[in-house]
């Protein structure tokens, strides 16, 4: 009797299983041109897509000397001035513009 109950829940487990399992999708149809954004950003991105191939060297941006110097006038760019006095001292009292406006 046992053996009898035991095959049913298997019977039954496998069949559940079967039920469960073809449920699922057994194919996929890609649309044709699945990917192919994404393949086209890839793609766009590369320099030089045939590689491997030499191609004829070309001035692509700037040479050596320029370059340098554009990076050193780009560091330059954020080094603190020191400011410009312009005033001068009369008998004690300083005299100095200020947006135009004269401060005596």
């Amino acid at each position: 009797m046992i053996q009898s109950f035991t095959s049913k829940v298997r019977t039954a487990v496998a069949v559940v299983c079967f039920l469960g399992l073809s449920a699922c999708q057994s194919t996929w149809d890609a649309e044709p041109d699945f990917g192919s954004s994404v393949n086209g950003a890839i793609k766009s991105q590369v320099r030089n897509p045939n590689a491997p191939v030499k191609v004829p060297k070309t001035a692509a941006g700037l040479d050596g000397p320029a370059a340098k110097n554009a990076v050193d006038s780009y560091q330059k760019s954020f080094e603190r001035k020191q400011p410009v006095t312009s005033g001068a001292s009369q008998s004690g009292t300083m005299v100095g513009t200020s947006v135009g406006i004269t401060v005596q």
